[in-house]
């Protein structure tokens, strides 16, 4: 994994504003380095979805060098917690990029895909359905629902089962 600072990101995919962390932020490893205030985010090589994102995250309306709000690690392990309207605001949901199952038959209500693996880490809000996930590690079903903050560490491994239409907003990493 290779490790670059956001401004750097920002040349490849044309974003031009630089996101510093509050002071009142606790740091994190993927988000942050401590000897600067250039936030770090870990891109994997050549992925896609986590390059493109903070150019989705700015289209969106998001402010990355705001400096007050903005997308960051929850958990560093799979979690499901109910989020509350102050993590909302602090965290910029509302201008996370949005997903969605409507468009796509792999993910069709009543569909289940066996032991997908997380290729990066995923924070998500879900803003409509419902979702089944099997971790591999339990075997235990958790059901995630409308209003829930989901946290999917990179390699984490589940089998997914669309209970209800999904619509979601998401931060990569």
């Amino acid at each position: 994994m290779k490790t670059a600072t956001f401004t750097a990101l920002s040349l490849l995919v044309g974003v031009s504003n630089c996101f510093t962390p509050p002071a009142s932020r606790p740091l994190s490893c993927h988000q942050y380095s401590s000897s600067t205030t250039t936030a770090q985010y870990a891109v994997e090589e050549g992925h896609p979805a986590v390059i493109g994102w903070p150019e989705k995250y700015s289209e969106g309306g998001g402010r990355i060098d705001d400096g007050t709000t903005g997308p960051e690690i929850l958990s560093t392990e799979f979690q499901i917690q109910n989020a509350s309207s102050s993590q909302l605001q602090q965290l910029d949901v509302e201008n996370w990029p949005t997903w969605t199952t409507s468009d796509k038959p792999k993910w069709g209500v009543g569909n289940q895909v066996v032991d997908k693996e997380m290729p990066y880490g995923e924070l998500s809000y879900v803003l409509s359905g419902k979702l089944e996930i099997i971790p591999q590690s339990t075997g235990v079903p958790e059901i995630v629902n409308v209003g829930d903050f989901v946290t999917f560490p990179k390699g984490f491994v589940a089998s997914w089962k669309v209970l209800e239409e999904l619509t979601w907003h998401y931060y990569l990493y």
